[in-house]
């Protein structure tokens, strides 16, 4: 295994410098959090939105039900915590079977979603609030199945694993929309916790992300709003 490039861990702690000044992090409780904007500048990728969905942010009887925007982003978030392949994920990018692993993994997924829904209005906002609704859920259930004592110190650790993914989230933004080094750095940060890493994995990760979100760049209105499946692209 070989540590993280010296000439590219230069550029990510600068990079990581200059978004912390440029962007103060703030961290937020689970329930806060989902009022943050998760991507700092998409409009580099995605397409321009057409005359008839800005009409349809304007005037409210175009707007799809909460209710079934709620149940869309219930079927969005199972489309990663229930349907990827995490022992395959794990091995590949040689992550440990632990529910930091599971968690950051899930977190990155969902901000690939949340790349794509923030380009369609306060809809797609709808649809981040909840995808991030349903992952506290599961991530309060989960945490009290790990731990023995149930509830004892699981309240300050979720509002550790918010604030967290808030800062996660800025990262990913920043490498997405700046360059593949930037973007590197912040799964290096995130996923690998800035410990020793093959750089190949890192390589092999952003090329997946930059792909995924290219075929989610094509998704129609239909397929965001009412007919929801995600076929997620396997890492390779």
């Amino acid at each position: 295994m070989n540590s993280f490039p010296g000439a590219i861990l230069r550029k990510v702690t600068f990079n990581l410098n200059a978004v912390r000044l440029g962007a103060p992090l703030y961290f937020f409780t689970p329930k806060k959090l989902i009022n943050c904007y998760t991507t700092t500048s998409i409009s580099a990728s995605i397409p321009k939105k057409s005359f008839a969905n800005k009409l349809a942010e304007k005037f409210s009887f175009f707007s799809i039900s909460k209710t079934r925007l709620k149940a869309n982003s219930y079927l969005l978030f199972e489309s990663v915590a229930d349907q990827l392949n995490y022992a395959d994920i794990f091995k590949r990018l040689n992550l440990p079977d632990t529910f930091y692993s599971w968690f950051v993994v899930t977190e990155l997924y969902i901000w690939m979603l949340m790349v794509r829904y923030m380009a369609e209005g306060e809809d797609g906002k709808v649809v981040r609030n909840y995808v991030l609704q349903a992952l506290w859920a599961d991530v309060h259930e989960r945490s009290k199945k790990l731990t023995p004592t149930g509830l004892v110190g699981i309240k300050s650790q979720i509002v550790d694993l918010s604030g967290q993914l808030n800062a996660a989230l800025i990262g990913y933004d920043e490498g997405l929309n700046s360059s593949d080094v930037v973007l590197a750095g912040a799964l290096w940060r995130r996923l690998y916790q800035q410990k020793s890493v093959d750089p190949e994995h890192l390589d092999m990760l952003v090329k997946y992300i930059r792909r995924q979100i290219k075929i989610m760049d094509c998704w129609t209105h239909k397929e965001l709003f009412h007919k929801v499946s995600v076929r997620w692209e396997p890492i390779k």
